[in-house]
């Protein structure tokens, strides 16, 4: 069992969890790791992605390209003894001020394919 993301207390007053691997646990995990910034981990200073560093740089083109590229390098990196990267997508909303990333992956301990959006706002 791991602690739950966000943390927060269950029903019976302790620290709520999460089953190792399960689709709850693989979501959290995935969502730490697009919203932690390189650097930020005092002990795991290469622990991260560089998304919330490129919500105000523009996204077109190369900058898309790149953004695609490192995230996929990361959770390669990070997460790839739990999950198979199937499909990333990042996109710039420009209309709703926001950026989007949707991972599409496959749990390697159940088969089970899950997605992810992660939207970070610039507002």
């Amino acid at each position: 069992m791991r602690l739950a993301f966000p943390f927060r207390p269950s029903a019976l007053g302790r620290s709520d969890v999460v089953a190792y691997g399960s689709d709850a646990h693989v979501r959290q995990m995935l969502e730490l790791l697009v919203f932690t910034v390189p650097g930020e981990r005092v002990m795991r200073r290469d622990l991260g992605s560089p998304v919330r560093q490129r919500v105000f740089g523009p996204l077109g083109g190369a900058t898309a390209v790149a953004l695609d590229s490192a995230l996929s390098a990361a959770i390669g990196q990070w997460l790839g003894d739990v999950l198979t990267l199937i499909d990333l997508t990042v996109t710039g909303l420009d209309a709703d001020a926001a950026l989007e990333v949707v991972i599409v992956y496959e749990i390697r301990a159940t088969r089970m394919v899950g997605e992810v959006r992660v939207r970070q706002d610039l507002t």
